[in-house]
């Protein structure tokens, strides 16, 4: 990337022009914040491609996408990023041409290294970090008391079908996958039946085709759930508007998404 000259407002001509909207709809001193503002991205699947997207088309100063695994075979259904041929490379890397293309005027870089053997001193360079990391006790919420059973028949189903997958996560120590589809299929059911069971709701809250649609990322979903989570790294990042409280769901199949507020009010 190469710096441009700065004019009157602390951004150049260039990006003046480039962000015209943006700073119509947000204001200068919010696009200013996000100027000088750099990001690290852990994960480059089809989610992280999306964040990283829309992230470097708002403007930051800089984007780091940090992932250390290689392209498998069925990344690139769900990451434009990297192009056909791409398999077995490191996935930052396969991501860092197009991601770059999109704005040359945001520093785009890659770290193929693992994240766990970073020393703390290399996230301070940053403003924001977006990890993708587990949630399992994030959604531990007890439901125990009457007032939190009373909320319990008003979450979303999609709160119950995050829970399965990631008891299906913990049993197996991976993702359900295609090549075992039926073994999955009757895992992820039988997964269903235990952890709605436990809670006191019925299982038909979640019919059981569900399981179509736990065995790989779809790019729509990436498309609209990355979409949320850069405009919460934006309001974070421009000091501009409250972020969601606290749980973002999207339901793919119904094209519907939802906030709720899980756990102590």
């Amino acid at each position: 990337m190469v710096e441009k000259e700065e004019v009157g407002g602390g951004i150049s001509e260039e990006e003046a022009a480039q962000y015209d909207r943006q700073i119509r709809l947000w204001g200068l001193e919010a696009q200013k914040r996000l100027r000088a503002s750099r990001v690290l991205l852990v994960g480059m699947k089809g989610l992280g491609a999306e964040i990283a997207k829309n992230l470097i088309l708002a403007g930051v100063k800089g984007l780091t996408m940090l992932d250390r695994e290689q392209v498998s075979p069925e990344d690139p259904g769900a990451q434009f990023l990297i192009r056909t041929g791409s398999v077995g490379r490191n996935r930052a890397e396969a991501s860092l041409e197009r991601a770059q293309n999109l704005n040359p005027m945001v520093d785009v870089k890659v770290d193929t290294e693992d994240i766990e053997r970073k020393p703390e001193s290399f996230f301070t360079q940053f403003d924001a970090k977006v990890v993708f990391c587990p949630v399992k006790e994030a959604l531990e919420v007890d439901w125990s008391s009457e007032k939190a059973k009373a909320a319990l028949k008003r979450t979303t189903s999609d709160y119950f079908l995050l829970q399965v997958l990631l008891k299906f996560r913990t049993d197996k120590g991976r993702d359900p996958s295609s090549d075992t589809y039926g073994e999955d299929s009757e895992l992820l059911l039988q997964i269903r039946n235990d952890v709605l069971d436990s809670l006191g709701v019925s299982p038909d809250l979640l019919p059981e085709d569900f399981v179509r649609y736990c065995f790989s990322e779809m790019a729509p979903v990436c498309a609209v759930v990355g979409g949320i989570l850069a405009q919460e790294i934006v309001k974070a990042l421009s000091q501009r508007d409250p972020p969601h409280n606290n749980f973002f769901f999207f339901d793919g199949m119904k094209g519907n998404g939802i906030v709720e507020c899980l756990g102590p009010k």
